[in-house]
């Protein structure tokens, strides 16, 4: 049971190294400072003598592929406390944003500078999701309020459950499914997902790879949600026609519906699918009514 307690960060079956050997995606691995990941036989693979366990790579992982516990963070009223020595990514940011942190609180200079580019960027983003930015202070703001008995209760209860959860065996307090930034966002979409219909074929390996399922054939339809999208590009590094482009960008959410066309190849005679959009669809019967008067 002890040693349950500690744990080492491993890379799961899910992270796209192991699913698609085709997969070019290396953010884990650019985004250590300590240089203890590396991909060997297109796997990556953690230096344990030179991991820290600052959760960067957690963070970076579009698909949540390195499990783990992330560096808990000092939170009061609402307000997050500049402490040790590692800096949240934005993405974090992002998430304690949501749950309602919108104040860090840095005693000294050092600590603001340290926080500085990353408040900065986080805060670029917050503006393109219509929300406040985040405000430095010097002090921590603390509320005087008063409590019934029952809440008094309710208080030891929930501490004493935290405790109990402290204890528990570290796999079961792995939490890299939380950094998943756009369930905190359902309105908008971090990427753009492109399509080209022309060199679509239908074969369907973006519906089955995609980990965030942003792509659904159907009889007729062929649906693109990027609201899903975390920009791991897999689709677009399998994608055996090269039609799909990721591009990364926040904007409301937009869902594309495009009409799939059975048509009879004019050569062979053989029949075949194509996508298209409904523009397109009525462009096509409109040349066709010209060209049969």
């Amino acid at each position: 049971w002890v040693d349950s307690l500690d744990y080492q960060y491993p890379i799961l079956s899910t992270r796209h190294r192991h699913v698609r050997p085709r997969s070019t995606c290396e953010k884990c691995v650019t985004s250590c400072a300590e240089g203890a990941i590396t991909i060997e036989d297109g796997k990556a693979e953690i230096n344990t003598k030179k991991c820290t366990e600052c959760g960067a790579c957690m963070s970076a992982c579009p698909v949540q592929g390195i499990a783990g516990i992330y560096p808990k963070r000092t939170i009061e009223e609402n307000q997050l406390v500049v402490t040790g020595k590692n800096t949240p990514t934005v993405k974090e940011l992002l998430i304690l944003h949501k749950k309602g942190v919108t104040t860090i609180v840095a005693k000294t200079e050092e600590e603001q500078e340290r926080w500085k580019e990353q408040i900065e960027q986080a805060n670029i983003v917050l503006e393109k999701l219509n929300r406040n930015p985040f405000t430095f202070s010097t002090n921590l703001i603390k509320k005087e309020k008063s409590i019934t008995r029952r809440e008094l209760f309710s208080l030891w209860k929930s501490e004493g459950k935290a405790v109990l959860r402290e204890a528990t065996p570290a796999k079961w307090r792995f939490n890299q499914k939380d950094l998943d930034l756009p369930k905190y966002y359902p309105s908008y979409q971090f990427a753009t997902v492109i399509i080209e219909r022309e060199k679509c074929s239908l074969c369907e390996a973006c519906t089955k790879l995609c980990p965030k399922t942003c792509f659904a054939i159907g009889v007729r339809e062929f649906v693109i949600n990027p609201q899903r999208c975390t920009d791991c590009k897999l689709c677009v590094d399998t994608c055996p026609e090269k039609a799909i482009t990721v591009t990364k960008n926040i904007s409301e959410v937009e869902v594309k519906t495009y009409s799939i066309f059975e048509s009879e190849c004019k050569t062979c005679g053989n029949k075949m699918c194509t996508v298209y959009d409904a523009r397109t669809i009525f462009k096509t019967i409109e040349s066709r009514d010209h060209d049969a008067q």
